[in-house]
């Protein structure tokens, strides 16, 4: 049974927060902020039913999005019009900037719940190992088909052998009869029985694709298992996690961010350092960007 408060979506004091924030632009300040409260705690629900039914828990969502709200009423709480205060000695500049202050905050609140919700939705990074594990299921089934379609073929193109004959084998070599009747037993157009040569053709080649894939992850899993971080003059470059990360001991000038963001790697608060995927490559170009020989 789901936990009621994990779905709690009122937030103490909003009205007031909302008829403050209006009463220098409204006429009706008190409509406002029933409508904003009305508003952002549907909003708030909403969210949360949604990260709940994803995630199993809504963790500091619904404490950082109150903490968006009362940063944006508050921006809001400082913008006016001339058209309730009057125009006498009406700030204008100083009210231009609040309105400025109050549209970001407003524009930081809807980007930030987009990148929370987004990252609840976000699909997990397989490890090196998951990798590996559905390349060899991948590769044992596409060899498999390969297998399967020379098979077919050869008993199909066989001049030995009624309809019957192959039709029985080729559901003992593993094909059902449905296939077998609606497929395999009846010509292409250009009167061929069996799988067209580019089919094998295709099918190889997506073979030795994952033949590559194994190979690759093997080669990543090796390196990941006796890698020793490098240090260099400033940083070390380690792997952790599947990723290359570059780790300085103090900001590295811009000229370094930049060009560590031109080759792929982000910055992680996870790890406090720039990362990027591991891969043979990734970790060619961190020894280039800090300098160590390769």
């Amino acid at each position: 049974m789901e936990d009621v408060r994990l779905l709690e979506s009122k937030i103490t004091g909003l009205y007031d927060l909302a008829y403050r924030a209006f009463s220098g632009t409204s006429f009706s300040p008190e409509k406002r902020a029933e409508s904003t409260v009305e508003w952002v705690e549907a909003q708030l629900k909403e969210d949360l039913e949604k990260i709940l039914n994803e995630s199993g828990s809504t963790g500091n969502y619904r404490e950082k999005f109150i903490n968006h709200v009362h940063t944006w009423l508050n921006a809001k709480s400082r913008c006016m019009s001339s058209m309730i205060t009057g125009p006498a000695n009406f700030p204008v500049a100083r009210n231009q900037k609040n309105m400025r202050y109050e549209d970001n905050a407003y524009k930081n609140w809807d980007k930030w719940r987009e990148r929370y919700i987004k990252s609840v939705f976000r699909v997990p990074t397989p490890s090196p190992e998951e990798d590996l594990d559905k390349a060899l299921k991948d590769y044992e089934k596409t060899f498999q088909n390969q297998e399967l379609m020379k098979t077919a073929n050869k008993i199909l193109r066989r001049k030995s052998g009624d309809h019957s004959e192959k039709r029985l084998e080729l559901v003992e070599a593993g094909f059902s009869e449905k296939v077998v009747d609606e497929g395999l037993m009846k010509p292409d157009c250009y009167g061929d029985y069996g799988f067209a040569s580019y089919s094998l053709t295709n099918n190889n080649a997506k073979i030795k694709r994952l033949k590559e894939k194994v190979l690759t992850m093997k080669s990543r899993i090796a390196v990941k298992a006796s890698f020793e971080p490098i240090r260099f003059d400033g940083g070390e470059i380690s792997i952790d996690n599947d990723r290359v990360v570059i780790s300085h001991d103090e900001k590295p000038e811009q000229s370094i961010i930049d060009h560590l963001k031109s080759r792929g790697f982000r910055w992680s608060r996870n790890y406090g350092a720039w990362s990027r995927k591991h891969t043979a490559n990734a970790l060619y170009t961190a020894k280039i960007i800090v300098g160590v020989s390769v």
